[in-house]
């Protein structure tokens, strides 16, 4: 049932339930904009009226662009109290962790020294919010991440205990995972050390809201630029230049005079295969037909026994799809890779036997090709076949007859791409007849 509210709010939607508090998206007729509506239960005590009132009314004297705004807070006919509040059209970060959403890395470090820099801001104005988590952050993409659920019952009173739990907060936005033993930079690809070193000085007490705000802002990100995910014009212009070609073919045929018992609509024999020659040293494909005419089917899946078992699965795709322009990479580690771990692969369900496998990939990246009927359930349980290191691209490697089956691609060292920061980018894997 809708909460009794002043003439002026209309309620559309109940958003959920924030402790004592019930969440409604609203209307604010008087100034014909969308807001939150912050209800406090009706049978709530004096005392925690009081504290739900004081607690927003504190927040609403201090302005900053990652903090939500506060219009107004009152107590409400019926008992209990409300708050309007700002709305962004978010979500809080704890309903994006439930429905198992991170917080973006590209958003990261911009939102989470903002919001740092804006609890200091509170804590500057003597205000604390006294009970910070993931449900007390809103994100929505096209707006900065702001700080929330004012009023609430407080845990604490201490700005050092709003700062560890905002930076409690951060790591499970971006991790998914509340373990602090986990640091956002072995787990999210993107992010360095230094916001490990930020967020435990953080939550240990030794950083006050504002040098944590000043920490994040100073780290500079190092993700790759997007890569576009438009037609490429790689494809589009031999896919044109088809299409001209049939259309001109069936116009020609359409205004020929053919005799129907002509031998040449219908040949005796079919047409010569065209024969396959296979050589260490390919020329350029540009277009997925050509690659795979010359290729045997297969899917790749990442495969990572020696870590977190993910390996940037969402680009795996690219490894197949013909386009050199585009690729997967391994995660970026910031030490050589035989220091963390002993490798870290792509497994690749094939139809057929293949003779070669051409890898493109980045110079200076050593691998191994392994292989098994399935998946084996230890390392040791892999048929190794060769090693390479990748000095020009193509790499092309002769395979022993193996009829089906798991093949995998195994990463022993991979090169330093910038200062402190090591990964290798596969362009394409072929296996050829």
């Amino acid at each position: 049932m809708a909460p009794q509210l002043p003439d002026r709010y209309e309620t559309q939607v109940r958003l959920g339930r924030d402790g004592d508090v019930d969440e409604w998206l609203a209307t604010d007729t008087a100034l014909d904009r969308p807001i939150l509506v912050r209800v406090l239960d009706p049978d709530a005590t004096p005392a925690r009226t009081t504290e739900f009132i004081t607690g927003t009314r504190a927040a609403a004297t201090v302005e900053h662009v990652h903090l939500a705004g506060v219009y107004e807070v009152a107590e409400s006919p019926s008992g209990g109290a409300h708050a309007a509040i700002e709305w962004n059209g978010g979500v809080s970060i704890a309903d994006r962790l439930a429905a198992g959403e991170t917080l973006p890395v590209s958003e990261f470090l911009p939102n989470a020294a903002g919001l740092a820099e804006g609890l200091a801001a509170l804590h500057a104005a003597g205000v604390t919010h006294g009970s910070i988590d993931a449900g007390a952050i809103v994100f929505s993409a096209a707006h900065p991440a702001k700080l929330s659920s004012f009023g609430r019952r407080r845990l604490s009173h201490r700005p050092r205990d709003d700062t560890a739990a905002l930076a409690r907060a951060l790591r499970i936005a971006v991790t998914g995972s509340a373990s602090p033993a986990i640091r956002p930079s072995h787990l999210v690809d993107g992010l360095p050390p230094s916001v490990d070193d930020a967020i435990r000085s953080a939550e240990s007490g030794e950083y006050d809201a504002r040098a944590l705000g000043t920490a994040l802002r100073a780290i500079p990100s190092s993700l790759p630029p997007p890569r576009s995910e438009g037609w490429s014009w790689r494809w589009i212009i031999p896919a044109a230049m088809l299409l001209v070609t049939a259309i001109v073919i069936a116009v020609i045929g359409l205004t020929i005079d053919v005799d129907p018992d002509s031998p040449f609509l219908f040949p005796a024999t079919p047409p010569i295969a065209r024969a396959v020659t296979t050589t260490t040293v390919v020329p350029i494909v540009t277009t997925v037909a050509e690659v795979a005419a010359d290729a045997i089917a297969a899917a790749p899946s990442a495969y990572d026994p020696f870590g977190d078992q993910s390996e940037r699965e969402r680009d795996l795709p690219l490894l197949v799809d013909g386009d050199f322009g585009s690729f997967w990479r391994t995660e970026r580690y910031f030490d050589p890779l035989p220091l963390l771990k002993d490798g870290v692969g792509l497994t690749f369900s094939v139809s057929g036997a293949p003779g070669s496998v051409e890898l493109r990939a980045s110079p200076e990246t050593v691998y191994s090709i392994l292989w098994a009927e399935t998946v084996p359930t230890t390392f040791d349980g892999w048929e190794p076949i060769g090693s390479e290191t990748v000095a020009d691209t193509p790499t092309v490697m002769e395979v022993p007859d193996r009829d089906g089956g798991i093949w995998l691609v195994w990463f022993t060292e991979i090169p330093q791409q910038a200062p402190g920061e090591y990964f290798t980018q596969v362009f394409e894997v072929t296996f050829r007849p």
